[in-house]
């Protein structure tokens, strides 16, 4: 019984590491240029800015994060049918 303590508290320790480093990524920033085109993502992969010839591309911008964050959610809806997700990679409580 106190093993299943153990590992929900090890699983929410790790959790918690995780949303430190997702944090700590989301403000890092990697700038590539090239051929006219200008993209600048957040450290979460999240496009921050959008230049084509010197005209921001706001809405592209939008649109990719949307593209992103669909893509994120098949993946983790994946990984879940297949018994893996986060409980699965972590231990789980089961």
């Amino acid at each position: 019984m106190f093993d299943k303590f153990k590992q929900g508290a090890d699983t929410l320790k790790a959790l918690n590491k995780l949303r430190q480093i997702q944090n700590q990524l989301s403000r890092e920033r990697v700038t590539v240029e090239e051929n006219g085109v200008k993209v600048t993502l957040s450290g979460d992969l999240k496009v921050k800015e959008l230049t084509i010839d010197g005209q921001e591309q706001k809405s592209a911008s939008e649109v990719l994060n949307k593209a992103y964050e669909k893509t994120q959610k098949m993946v983790a809806q994946k990984m879940q049918e297949m018994g893996g997700g986060l409980q699965g990679l972590l231990g789980g409580l089961g």
